[in-house]
């Protein structure tokens, strides 16, 4: 199975950076041991979750959905936020922009996520979905923790072996 799920996360050189950001996550999620079973459809649900909702923040409009990530990055990043959001933008997921956005969504009320609910319809989400990932991010961490390692370090490392990547 493992060689199986390398397939995953191995984009070729031709993969755009968000390609292949969104990889690094999925074989960070991997690392974690919280990726279910390639061939899932709770794994088939992750990866277009993982690929989804990096697409919404990066190419949304939408009021609501901007202010959530600008206020998620900025809790994490001030003062660096606009150059962290500006990464993002560029090169696509980023280990400080899913943490951020994993710790707003675990304190979000509901009436915060009702205002994301459609903007996400609109990239075949729902806020089920978007909480689902999350925690996945949040489940990771924890995870990676457990094993002396932080999200950031071994997302950095993983975005390192994508092909074509710049750390």
């Amino acid at each position: 199975m493992e060689t199986r799920n390398q397939s995953i996360v191995q984009p070729t050189k031709q993969a755009s950076a968000p390609v292949r950001s969104a990889m690094a996550v999925l074989a960070t999620l991997e690392q974690a041991g919280v990726l279910p079973p390639e061939g899932t459809k709770e794994a088939d649900r992750v990866i277009r979750a993982t690929i989804q909702i990096q697409s919404l923040f990066m190419k949304s409009a939408d009021p609501a959905v901007r202010n959530f990530l600008q206020r998620a990055v900025a809790s994490k990043a001030e003062p660096r936020t606009e150059q962290r959001l500006a990464e993002f933008k560029a090169m696509g997921w980023t280990a400080e922009v899913l943490e951020a956005l994993a710790d707003a969504a675990t304190a979000a009320s509901p009436d915060e996520l009702r205002l994301l609910s459609p903007e996400l319809a609109s990239f075949n989400l729902s806020t089920d979905d978007f909480q689902h990932f999350m925690q996945l991010i949040k489940d990771g961490e924890r995870a990676l923790a457990s094993q002396g390692h932080t999200f950031s370090e071994v997302f950095a490392d993983q975005r390192k072996m994508m092909a074509g990547t710049t750390p």
